[in-house]
């Protein structure tokens, strides 16, 4: 994170008002200390109202209802695309063609071709991409990646990981009469979303960032909630909304993925990991509950006879959410405060003109793990993957 800016503000447009948006990332975006950085300068929706309202709610000067609109008459250095999956990799691609830098939420498109058309339109444009989640940009993912590195609890033989929850209907953005509180949640349940891109993706990001690339996927799943309502409308659901996936990565670790519309557990926290090794175990504690990253993790020894391992012994590593540079103060009461995190981590690779550490490799991998799990699913068949970071 830069500690000094002698330039002015990064000129930003936002793709997409509504409800991370509303809820996130433009009271983020609103704040004193961001504007210093990021100056918010237009946001676009297709519904007008919404793109009109949400501008006059965060003060920012202009609106639109057309992205090519946006693109043609704003001076933007970089483009924050939070529209619903199935258009992330169309709205990026305009944006990369304009010469303008990018940060994709997740999932970063809905197919392995999209994602390497996207990176490819990347590398010839020279511009940045950053993709969500970040996990790399937490310490406590270092952390972890470097327990399991050392081999102080042995070789990894199986995780587990738990991430569950799909019932954006129930959103308080959506039960309001105006354009900013009557927002329509269905694309969550057609094709190219689904509980895999919008809620286990954050599972995938946090294993592959502590673990290193997947080699092969299976999974299972079915429909739990086959017809969901929202304001009186029906609406057939048309992806699994409850999955259970299993990868097997590259160093021979095994690991579960949850995506499934049901009931929280007490016991495991949501977004959490647990790693069982030859010699001990690491178990995430704490996670955040703005952010869903981890705080707390243990670590203890002992393997599967009890006594090997136990010289590891058991000790508990903390870090609070402020270790990580970007959040202070008011952004520590608002919500989605990972995206916040993902847009300044664009904003200094920018100015400092680095990678960014939130990759679109890696976002890559991880459209690639989504989509085997979807194939597996459907055939009954276990896939293998081609990417890797």
């Amino acid at each position: 994170m830069m500690t000094s800016r002698t330039i002015p503000p990064l000129k930003a447009a936002l793709i997409g008002c509504g409800s991370v948006s509303q809820r996130g990332v433009l009271p983020h975006l609103a704040c004193a200390d961001a504007r210093e950085r990021v100056q918010l300068v237009a946001v676009v929706d297709a519904v007008a109202e919404r793109a009109r309202l949400s501008a006059e709610k965060f003060g920012v000067p202009r609106w639109f209802s057309d992205m090519d609109d946006m693109l043609a008459e704003t001076d933007v250095d970089m483009v924050l695309v939070i529209t619903p999956i199935q258009h992330h990799f169309e709205n990026a691609m305009a944006a990369i063609a304009a010469g303008k830098h990018v940060y994709v939420q997740k999932s970063m498109t809905t197919t392995l071709d999209e994602a390497n058309r996207l990176l490819a339109a990347r590398d010839a444009a020279g511009v940045k991409l950053v993709a969500a989640p970040g996990f790399d940009l937490f310490p406590t993912t270092a952390h972890m990646r470097d327990i399991v590195r050392s081999g102080l609890i042995g070789r990894i033989g199986f995780g587990y990981t738990y991430a569950w929850g799909f019932g954006h209907e129930f959103e308080r953005v959506r039960g309001g009469d105006d354009a900013l509180t009557n927002i329509n949640p269905l694309w969550y349940y057609r094709k190219g979303a689904g509980p895999l891109p919008d809620v286990t993706i954050y599972s995938l990001q946090l294993a592959t960032s502590i673990l290193g690339p997947v080699v092969k996927v299976t999974a299972l799943g079915n429909k739990l909630t086959p017809v969901r309502t929202w304001r009186d409308q029906a609406v057939e659901i048309e992806v699994e909304d409850n999955v259970v996936l299993l990868m097997e990565f590259a160093s021979g670790a095994i690991v579960t993925g949850v995506g499934s519309d049901s009931a929280g557990s007490r016991r495991n926290p949501w977004g959490a990991i647990g790693l069982y090794g030859t010699r001990g175990a690491l178990e995430v504690t704490v996670v955040d509950g703005a952010t869903g990253y981890p705080l707390a993790f243990d670590v203890y020894g002992g393997g599967g006879w009890g006594t090997f391992g136990q010289e590891v012994g058991h000790r508990t590593y903390e870090q609070p959410l402020t270790a990580q540079p970007y959040l202070r103060g008011e952004h520590l009461e608002l919500e989605e405060g990972h995206l916040y995190v993902d847009i300044m981590e664009l904003a200094d690779a920018i100015v400092e003109d680095r990678a960014p550490r939130a990759t679109g490799e890696q976002a890559r991998h991880v459209v690639e793990i989504i989509e085997c799990a979807n194939r597996a699913m459907a055939i009954g068949q276990t896939q293998y993957l081609t990417t890797s970071f």
